[in-house]
């Protein structure tokens, strides 16, 4: 019997991309059960739009809540054993839910796998990322999230084990889940083709957005502080990139404050390549 897969969408005022990302899922070779669009709070203009969209499920939220509130209402109305995320703006390759569903029954110590990541702006590639850790430790989450949603099967069950995404962390939630889900013996597999793209307009999205770069982190750090001490060379260096993050996305003396503590935690501790 083949897998049940829900796809799981936060749609925020994305009326311009989203026929592409439609299309991207209708053409998988592995069909998903279902399309789930959870509007976070774009009223009737977003609601009109997805209209002319017959064969998806379109919850509709009043208040803007952020993408953890909305995969996480999208999940707990899916029906299928599997769930897919996807953002608004972004798309698969064909091939991409067949091939990680075949990789998680060939290596069913997974409940979860993502897979290597393209970026790109328009029709422009613009960088790929295929080198990631096989199977996430949690030594290699105090460092970098690696997982991004787009990319990301996770079943349902395991999903709902650690009650899914925290809602009070608004731009690291998909860090805080992953390091959760490994801290709860959930294994996260890595398929290493590169099989998402992720579009990097800067159309508002979280993840360009230095100073919500840099919030985020620090929530992520105050949740897992214990952990975070007990490793202090991971600690710092995940401290040193956020602040480097965070500086690659803003301008003005924003980016000077974040550059500089930046540089003055990486003389202060040490940190390495």
């Amino acid at each position: 019997m083949s897998p049940s897969i829900s796809v799981v969408i936060p749609f925020y005022h994305a009326e311009e991309y989203f026929d592409e990302t439609y299309h991207s899922i209708k053409a998988q070779t592995l069909a998903p059960a279902e399309i789930i669009v959870v509007i976070d709070g774009c009223g009737e203009k977003a609601i009109n739009f997805l209209a002319s969209y017959h064969d998806i499920t379109v919850i509709n939220l009043e208040n803007n809540g952020g993408p953890a509130i909305a995969r996480n209402i999208g999940v707990k109305a899916a029906k299928g054993d599997w769930i897919a995320f996807m953002d608004a703006d972004d798309k698969w390759k064909p091939e991409k839910l067949e091939k990680q569903m075949a990789f998680l029954a060939s290596n069913p110590e997974f409940s979860s796998c993502h897979t290597g990541i393209i970026t790109f702006t328009g029709q422009d590639i613009i960088k790929q990322f295929n080198n990631k850790p096989q199977k996430l430790t949690v030594t290699d989450l105090l460092i970098s999230s690696h997982v991004v949603p787009t990319s990301w099967v996770i079943s349902k069950q395991a999903f709902e084990k650690v009650n899914g995404f925290d809602t009070k962390i608004k731009c690291s939630e998909d860090h805080d889940l992953t390091l959760r889900l490994v801290l709860a013996n959930e294994n996260i597999g890595f398929l290493a083709e590169p099989l998402a793209y992720l579009r990097r307009e800067g159309h508002g999205n979280i993840s360009s957005n230095g100073k919500k770069i840099f919030i985020g982190h620090k929530q992520l750090l105050a949740k897992h502080k214990a952990i975070f001490n007990q490793h202090p060379k991971f600690k710092h260096k995940f401290m040193y990139k956020t602040c480097m993050t965070a500086g690659g996305k803003t301008s003005g003396l924003e980016k000077v404050y974040y550059y500089l503590l930046g540089r003055i935690i990486k003389i202060l501790y040490n940190v390495g390549p």
